[in-house]
C-alpha cells in the first residue's frame, strides 16, 4: 500500500508539472472592461436579407464520443438531414472530419478544449487541429491567450456553452476578445449562455449568435439531440458564404424544451419568424403565432415586452444595444441578433490588440518557474533520489570506480603470484 501511495504521488506531481510548465510562456495582459456601444447609426444585422434562403443548421455535435456515440459519420449527418436540416457539421474533441467534406453545407469544424473546467472553442473551418491547451485554466490571461491563439487558425471562432465553465467568474466575459460567434446551448450550467452574452454586449464586446445542440448522441434525445439550431440566412451551401452570414448576423437560434423534445417528429410544427427590419430607429419583429416578445438591452435590462404576433420598439438615445427574444406557449424560444449603436453603421470587429503587462509577465514567469523547480525537487525526494544519487546516476565511470575493491596503492592491480619450479 505505501509503494502505491508513493507511486500515486509521483503521477500527480507530474500532472502539475506538467501543468506549470504549459503555464510559463503565457503572458500577462493588461485588460480594460469595455465600453458601451456607442454612435449616430444603429447597426443592423438583418439588413437586406433574402427572406426565401433561411436554411436551418447545427455544427456542434459529436460521433466519437463513446460509448454513447455507437454509429458513423454519415449516419449522424443523414439523422440530421432527415429531420429537414439543411446544413450539418460534426466537431468533435480534437479531430477534424473530413470524410464528408464533399457534402454541401459540411464545414471543417473542431472543438477545442479538454481542460477540467469546460471552456471549450469551436474552431471553424480549421485545416488542423491545435493540441495547445491548458488542463486547468485558472487565469484570465490563460483565457485571453487560448483565443488569440486559435483566432488566425479558423475562419470563425465561437465560445461554447459558456454556462458549463467552471472556475470561471460570470463578469471575465466583459473583458475577453477575440471570438466570432457566442454559443447558444440549452445547457444545464450554472447561468443560461445568454446572459455570459448581455454581459459581454454591455461591455461593448460584439458578438452574433450561433444555435447548437452539442448532442451526443443521435437516438437520446435526452443527450440534446435537436434540442437547439440555427436559422441562418445564406445564398448558398458554400462553406465561405454561410460563415458570413454567421458573423454578419443574419440568423436566429432555435430552442426546444425536454418535453417537446422527447415528442414523435418534434420539429414538425415549430414556429417560425415570419419577419425583422429596422425602419425609422424601431425594430419590428413578426412571428408565425403567438407569443411573448421581449426586448432586452443594457445589463440585460428587460425594455419592452408585447403579446401577439407582432411587436416592436423604439431606439432611445440611452439604449447601447437591443436584442429580441420570443418565447411560445409550447416552451419554444426564438433569439435574435443584437441591433447596436456605431459610428458608421458596420458590424464591429471583435479584436483583441494584446498588450502585454512586463513587469507582471516576467514575475510570472519567474514565479511559474521556481514552482516547476520545487515540483521536481518533490518528485526526486518521493522517488528516494538524493543529489549524490543522481550525480552518481549521470556518471557512470564514476560508479563503475566507486564499486571496483580496494587495494593498497603499491598493489593495484594485483600481482599474479609466481610459483618455483
Amino acid at each position: 500500500m505505501l509503494i502505491f501511495g508513493k507511486y500515486l504521488l509521483l503521477v500527480i506531481l507530474s500532472i502539475l508539472l506538467l501543468c506549470v510548465i504549459s503555464y510559463m510562456l503565457v503572458p500577462v495582459y493588461k485588460f480594460s472592461y469595455g465600453t458601451p456601444f456607442s454612435g449616430d447609426r444603429i447597426y443592423n444585422p438583418y439588413k437586406d436579407i433574402d427572406s426565401t434562403a433561411w436554411r436551418k443548421a447545427n455544427f456542434h455535435c459529436h460521433q466519437k464520443e463513446k460509448p454513447q456515440c455507437n454509429y458513423t459519420v454519415g449516419q449522424m449527418l443523414d439523422a440530421y438531414y432527415r429531420n429537414g436540416y439543411d446544413i450539418a457539421s460534426i466537431s468533435d474533441h480534437q479531430c477534424l472530419n473530413y470524410e464528408h467534406a464533399n457534402r454541401p453545407g459540411f464545414i471543417p469544424t473542431y472543438e477545442h478544449g479538454y481542460g477540467i473546467n469546460g471552456y471549450h472553442q469551436l474552431v471553424m473551418g480549421a485545416e488542423e487541429v491545435t493540441w495547445r491547451e491548458f488542463p486547468l485554466m485558472i487565469t484570465q490571461s490563460q483565457m485571453q491567450y487560448m483565443l488569440a491563439w486559435l483566432r488566425p487558425q479558423s475562419k470563425a471562432l465561437v465560445l461554447n456553452h459558456p454556462g458549463k465553465t467552471k472556475l470561471i467568474d460570470l463578469d471575465i466575459y466583459g473583458w475577453l476578445r477575440g471570438y466570432d460567434l457566442l454559443e447558444i446551448n440549452p445547457e444545464q450550467g450554472r447561468q443560461r449562455s445568454d446572459q455570459y452574452w448581455d454581459i459581454a454586449l454591455s461591455a461593448g464586446i460584439y458578438s452574433t449568435l450561433i444555435g447548437n445542440d452539442d448532442a451526443h448522441s443521435i437516438t437520446n434525445r435526452e443527450s440534446w439531440f435537436q434540442r437547439c439550431f440555427t436559422r441562418v440566412n445564406t445564398p448558398t451551401l458554400n462553406p465561405d458564404d454561410i460563415i458570413a452570414s454567421l458573423k454578419k448576423g443574419a440568423a436566429y437560434a432555435v430552442i426546444v424544451p425536454h418535453t417537446l423534445n422527447r415528442q414523435e417528429n418534434p420539429h414538425a410544427d415549430l414556429p417560425e419568424m415570419k419577419s425583422i427590419s429596422f425602419e425609422h430607429d424601431t425594430i419590428r419583429i413578426c412571428v408565425d403565432r403567438p407569443a411573448n416578445i421581449r426586448f432586452i438591452g443594457q445589463n440585460g435590462t428587460l425594455l419592452h415586452e408585447s403579446s401577439g404576433t407582432e411587436g416592436h420598439y423604439r431606439f432611445s438615445e440611452q439604449d447601447t444595444y437591443v436584442r429580441c427574444e420570443a418565447r411560445f406557449e409550447n416552451g419554444v424560444i426564438l433569439y435574435f441578433n443584437p441591433f447596436i449603436r456605431t459610428q458608421d453603421g458596420a458590424r464591429p470587429a471583435n479584436i483583441f490588440t494584446p498588450v502585454i503587462n512586463y513587469p507582471l509577465t516576467i514575475l510570472s514567469h519567474v514565479l511559474w518557474l521556481v514552482l516547476s523547480f520545487g515540483l521536481v525537487a518533490a518528485m526526486f525526494r518521493v522517488a528516494g533520489i538524493s543529489k549524490k544519487g543522481l550525480f552518481y546516476r549521470w556518471h557512470p565511470r564514476t560508479t563503475l570506480r566507486a564499486r571496483l575493491p580496494k587495494f593498497p596503492d603499491n598493489n593495484y592491480p594485483p600481482k599474479k603470484p609466481r610459483y618455483a619450479l
